[in-house]
């Protein structure tokens, strides 16, 4: 007895619940209320708004209650240069949207772009870029290798040394090219101590030396190599 009144409870319940539910969820319902508008807030320069509008069109006239904001942002993060995206719900018939967009940084590799704070991308076009320091790694230590471009990059500057390309191979072992057709080669060990120590050396090299590209190998705990580029 006891049994059958505790299922007969719950079967009330859940019709009561499926119930409410219906009532502002199903298009037929009363209290149905469908999303109408949307508003899109952020500043695009590589986002393209076609492509955004075309995945919060589909979600007009979807309850307004019963609308997945989950899934809105994991389809606009699909997008190419989206970053983030942020999906709320602004009553009583509007979305409101927010994207941030992918800002690069660099080049990685071949292909992709990377953020100031090490984030890898591919977008689909890359063009107007090819004025990026183009750098190269493991993935898994893209913010390690960012942070040293800018460490490296602003001592370098003190000679007036532009870098055009950083590799950081497996080995530990950092691949400079610089603007002037130079490269330096450095490793892990003491990087930035034995870069500002070839910085200090450098106006001291005999002038045809410094005017034509050569190939520095820092890798030296009492000194540095100049040869001819490869």
């Amino acid at each position: 007895m006891k049994r059958a009144i505790v299922i007969t409870l719950f079967s009330v319940l859940l019709a009561g619940a499926w119930g409410g539910w219906w009532l502002f969820t199903d298009k037929s319902a009363p209290l149905f209320k469908p999303i109408e508008y949307y508003q899109l807030s952020g500043e695009f320069h590589y986002v393209k708004p076609k492509e955004v509008n075309e995945v919060l069109d589909h979600y007009l006239g979807h309850s307004f209650w019963a609308v997945e904001l989950n899934e809105i942002q994991t389809k606009l993060t699909y997008l190419d240069w989206v970053n983030k995206a942020l999906v709320k719900r602004r009553w009583p018939n509007q979305l409101y949207v927010e994207i941030e967009e992918q800002i690069p940084f660099a080049r990685w590799g071949e292909k992709g772009l990377v953020t100031q704070s090490g984030e890898v991308f591919y977008p689909k076009n890359r063009e107007g870029f090819e004025g990026l320091v183009r750098v190269t790694g493991e993935l898994s230590e893209s913010k390690k290798i960012l942070v040293s471009l800018e460490e490296f990059q602003q001592k370098l500057s003190e000679i007036g040394f532009v870098m055009i390309s950083l590799t950081h191979q497996v080995d530990g072992v950092w691949q400079m090219e610089l603007l002037n057709g130079s490269q330096i080669i450095l490793d892990d060990r003491k990087a930035l101590h034995k870069l500002g120590r070839f910085i200090t050396a450098y106006p001291q090299l005999a002038e045809p030396l410094r005017k034509s590209p050569q190939m520095y190998d820092l890798r030296y705990s009492n000194g540095f190599i100049v040869g001819k580029t490869p």
